[in-house]
């Protein structure tokens, strides 16, 4: 059975002459579109066919690859592509999922994830994303206090340490508090973060990433 879905672009490539391999990000998983004459200047479907839209389409059953038939734009997110920088800092979260997520992971819970974070885009909702993926990859923040006084937070073990622990901490207790908020609060309600914890935040969502993950990724 046919049915419409939705999917967000997360890369774009030339094929054949005149047609475009569109990657999109999806409730059901990754899937490759041929977006058939989007070279062309005349071409429906060449802005259609753009990075980070939010599209939908007809599916083709049991297929992770098919031809793009019926697709209309029901986003294309303008706001985040006026700034090469905010386009850059949203292109971060495509790539995690193009490098972590898996065919067995929860997809449509990801998608949702991904599709709240573009409509209710800032920069704290890139590192919100982040964080609130790992729970769905299984790689679970241990967060939760249980009385004693928090020191901070530490990478490795991936758990709040407390005053009078040895431990070492990657975050301290400020650091941990906005950890906290943005793994766990939705998107609209996270205020705006102070550029000296936003980039440490970052770095250590790359940190988290790479080190538990065992891979080194292209950090923007």
């Amino acid at each position: 059975m046919v049915t419409n879905l939705e999917g967000i672009v997360t890369s774009v490539q030339s094929y054949l002459e005149n047609d475009r391999l569109v990657f999109v990000y999806t409730p059901i998983g990754n899937l490759t579109l041929i977006a058939k004459g989007s070279q062309k200047l005349t071409s429906s479907s060449r802005i259609l066919a753009q990075y980070l839209n939010l599209i939908e389409f007809k599916e083709t059953p049991n297929k992770s690859m098919f031809t793009l038939k019926e697709g209309v734009i029901k986003n294309d997110f303008l706001e985040i592509k006026k700034s090469y920088e905010v386009t850059e800092l949203a292109s971060i979260m495509t790539m995690l999922i193009k490098k972590y997520v898996t065919p067995e992971d929860d997809h449509a819970s990801i998608f949702e994830l991904l599709k709240n974070a573009m409509i209710n885009f800032k920069r704290e909702a890139v590192l919100s994303f982040g964080f609130k993926l790992l729970r769905r990859l299984g790689y679970h923040l241990n967060l939760k206090p249980d009385g004693r006084n928090i020191k901070g937070f530490n990478l490795r073990e991936s758990r709040l340490v407390y005053v009078g622990e040895n431990t070492t901490i990657d975050l301290n207790l400020e650091e941990s508090l906005i950890l906290l908020k943005l793994s766990y609060m939705t998107y609209d309600k996270i205020d705006r973060i102070e550029d000296v914890n936003f980039f440490k935040l970052k770095s250590f969502m790359y940190d988290y990433y790479e080190y538990h993950m065992d891979e080194r990724m292209n950090r923007r």
